[in-house]
């Protein structure tokens, strides 16, 4: 048998079951939110992680000039190197469609059977590909429109045409995904590098370094040594990239968007406990009698409060009992879901143990900590207040100045004044609640803030680059030649002619940044709108000045503007002064110098390799027709090229936008969830504390449909309130988080945009959530009769 004080825990919880249920509902939606986005940050990071490092990555790959394996076995004998082995990629056209192509790299590679770095694993078909056959990475088959065992036409740089079978599919997590990057990859032997046209020679090394393989300086050593070798053979380095030793290449993207969701996972927590705080405050005010009857019979204050905060920490495990498993169920499917999108195979769903801990001390620590303070002060009502309280209208109105405010407003319905006032009533009940609907209300005009920052700033980058084509030739042309060839296409308005390089920065240590794009450009471009932050940009009498965007500050933040800073181009260093820094777009590090300059101490006077394009019309379609006849045109005298559009840029950077925004607005839903919990909770309590008022409307002549109005009113004012005041909130905060997502995915902060849109959304929302949650307690009160009332207590 329990004890009386546990059997009224067990009687409080079960007596009030709306109350119960919308209590423990708002701290399911906190402890799921949590467990959901921990669970699935676990589960992709152990599972991404196992399979990229199964595949035996390459601490360090290098393009250079070409070699052979005879270079590769000298790179092998340089100290801290534990295996390299030559590669090379190929990139060439395939055909999707008529006068249809896309672009593809297939990597070539010497054994199949004895790859020991960057390995690729079959998944269908034949292993190894014969002569002559392709092995498409599986992600990318869908993109190619074919199936194992069709032949496809692959157009070569030199513009031939070869017929090459897919025989299989192969998978390899440590390439970017094909979904994401519309790029297609595939496999081949290196006798069918000769057949597509090109000499049996590497350009290409990857290498893995002996010791700690997790110690980026120590692999950043390894690959200076051997960097200095390459150019001590009298071969260009033109590349060198070091992945994040130990780190699925995803990892930089998922684990800023899993922190910003765990963030909004804990104010989804914290919104909730504002529920449990007025659910508790209510319970306690309810019971002051019962209170003052217990400590009169011997009660002490520490068993009122043991038995208060049982009850809450029975309502905590109920909770847990809801949201655990179906927290677990949405992490392993996010795991399914954005394993499939990386590429990458799921081994095990088991949730990591301190995952499951977390939950619950979540679910039962923080509800806890929340009822404290009502607990504590309800705790220690003396009998003789708990037993002297009676009559109608606790909080009663008129006493405060918005009371006095609200009293001089005239000309409204009597239901809506009495409904307007009954909001006021309990002012800090009121606080918790409008707490809980405004934070919602921000985070929610938050993130389609953030959705409109992300594409003003794709706007921005597609408008810092002005132009709509840029094509790469397999070679320096004269810059009149290509100038006057582009603009014989018809549609085409301006050209302009660039060249650009791999640069690397020299430090005064003596050692070497990672590879920087360098830009050659007119000083007056038409082509690039920079927004300049410090400094300026180029001018015409330039000459070895130097232009750098933010993102150079990532990997370089000791530069400062009108620093000398020494570059290796082509092994060899030469002097640059800073003269502006601008903004960075994407997070890849460039610089900008002035074209004659460049050209001059390159031994490239007059000549490029790129060139820049504006069209008239801009739109998508055209810019696909004019780059389909550009290429045509440069085939036709001669010239080879590879054409991409800025439409093409901006769709693959939506869909990367749009998967942020998908996560980012399924958490301020759920937000908006615990919103309308909370303000069901507060109109359940509002109605439960009115009963005898509700019943001296109905004995005065009241009509069910007006008791009806005047509690779901009260629901709407408070919903149009709490909008009120996300505003006043929304639009700093929004620039805040918007940054913020700038600083975690591109190393800048976007181009801030408030959304409107955004705020009406959720004013409209705000006021459906807000009567849906009014329904309830509306029709209870609706419910209670005349007798029932009176004999309430």
């Amino acid at each position: 048998m329990l004890r009386p004080r546990w059997r009224k825990v067990f009687a409080d919880v079960w007596s009030n079951k709306t109350r119960t249920v919308l209590v423990v509902l708002s701290i399911a939606v906190g402890v799921f939110a949590i467990g959901a986005i921990a669970g699935a940050n676990a589960l992709l990071t152990r599972e991404m992680t196992a399979a990229y490092m199964a595949v035996n990555p390459a601490d360090i790959t290098i393009s250079s000039d070409p070699f052979d394996d005879e270079f590769v076995r000298t790179v092998r004998r340089i100290p801290g190197v534990a295996d390299a082995v030559g590669g090379l990629s190929v990139g060439v056209r395939f055909q999707i469609g008529p006068d249809q192509w896309r672009n593809m790299t297939i990597s070539i590679v010497d054994d199949f059977k004895d790859m020991r770095i960057n390995k690729v694993y079959p998944v269908e078909g034949a292993w190894p590909p014969a002569h002559r056959e392709l092995l498409v990475e599986r992600a990318s088959l869908p993109l190619t429109g074919a199936k194992i065992g069709d032949t496809v036409t692959i157009r070569l740089p030199d513009e031939t045409l070869r017929r090459m079978r897919i025989a299989g599919t192969v998978a390899t997590p440590n390439l970017a995904p094909a979904a994401l990057t519309n790029q297609t990859y595939a496999f081949a032997t290196l006798a069918t590098l000769e057949w597509l046209g090109r000499p049996q020679y590497y350009t290409e090394l990857h290498i893995t370094v002996t010791g700690d393989r997790f110690n980026k300086e120590h692999i950043a050593e390894v690959a200076a040594l051997v960097r200095n070798k390459i150019e001590s053979s009298g071969r260009t380095v033109y590349f060198t990239y070091l992945p994040e030793p130990g780190r699925h290449p995803a990892h930089q993207v998922l684990q800023p968007l899993f922190l910003l969701l765990s963030f909004l996972g804990a104010l989804s927590m914290f919104a909730s406990c504002f529920l449990v705080v007025n659910t508790i405050s209510a319970l306690l005010t309810q019971q002051v009698r019962q209170i003052g009857v217990m400590k009169a019979i011997g009660a002490r204050t520490s068993d009122v409060i043991v038995m208060y905060l049982v009850s809450v920490l029975l309502l905590g495990v109920l909770a847990l009992l809801l949201a655990m498993p179906l927290a677990y169920l949405v992490a392993a499917g996010l795991t399914i879901l954005i394993s499939g999108l990386m590429n990458t195979d799921v081994t095990s769903l088991a949730m990591p143990l301190e995952v499951w801990l977390i939950m619950i001390a979540v679910g039962l620590l923080v509800p806890l900590l929340a009822a404290l303070a009502p607990v504590f002060g309800g705790a220690r009502v003396t009998v003789h207040e708990a037993i002297s309280g009676y009559g109608l209208g606790k909080g009663r109105f008129g006493r405060g100045r918005i009371d006095r405010l609200l009293q001089r407003i005239h000309g409204l319905s009597r239901p809506l004044m009495l409904s307007l006032r009954n909001t006021f009533r309990r002012k800090g009940r009121l606080a918790l609640t409008m707490m809980t609907l405004t934070l919602s209300g921000i985070i929610f005009i938050s993130v389609f803030s953030v959705r409109n920052s992300l594409q003003l700033t794709l706007d921005d980058a597609l408008k810092y680059f002005n132009f709509h084509i840029l094509g790469v030739f397999n070679g320096f042309y004269r810059t009149e030649q290509i100038e006057r060839e582009t603009l014989a296409v018809p549609g085409v308005i301006a050209a302009e002619s660039w060249g650009f390089d791999m640069v690397r920065r020299v430090r005064p240590n003596d050692t070497e940044s990672d590879s920087i794009i360098m830009y050659a450009v007119p000083a007056e471009t038409r082509m690039i709108i920079p927004t300049v932050l410090e400094g300026r940009w180029l001018l015409p009498e330039d000459e070895n000045a130097l232009v750098i965007n933010s993102s150079v500050l990532g990997l370089e933040p000791d530069i400062k503007v009108g620093d000398t800073v020494t570059l290796k181009i082509d092994r060899r260093e030469s002097e640059w002064k800073v003269v502006g820094i601008v903004r960075g777009i994407g997070g890849q590090a460039m610089v900008y110098t002035h074209y004659p300059y460049f050209a001059r101490i390159r031994g490239f006077t007059g000549r490029a390799i790129a060139v820049t394009v504006q069209i008239d019309p801009s739109d998508a379609a055209n810019q696909e027709r004019v780059a389909k006849e550009l290429e045509a045109h440069y085939k036709s005298v001669g010239m080879w090229s590879m054409m991409q559009t800025t439409a093409i840029i901006r769709q693959q950077n939506e869909i990367f936008f749009n998967i942020l925004i998908s996560f980012l607005l399924a958490m301020a839903l759920l937000l908006a969830t615990v919103g309308g919990l909370g303000l069901m909770g507060t109109m359940s309590i509002n109605v439960l504390e009115r009963t005898r008022e509700i019943g001296v409307l109905r004995a005065i002549g009241a009509s069910n449909g007006a008791v009806w109005r005047i509690v779901v009113t009260e629901g709407i004012i408070i919903g149009a309130l709490s909008w009120a005041l996300a505003m006043i909130v929304a639009v700093p905060l929004a620039k805040v988080i918007s940054d913020s997502v700038g600083m975690a995915f591109f190393q800048t902060p976007l181009s801030f945009s408030f959304s409107i849109g955004g705020a009406l959304i959720w004013l409209a929302l705000v006021t459906i959530i807000a009567a849906i949650a009014s329904l309830l307690p509306a029709y209870n009160a609706t419910r209670l009769t005349v007798r029932e009332v009176l004999a309430y207590e």
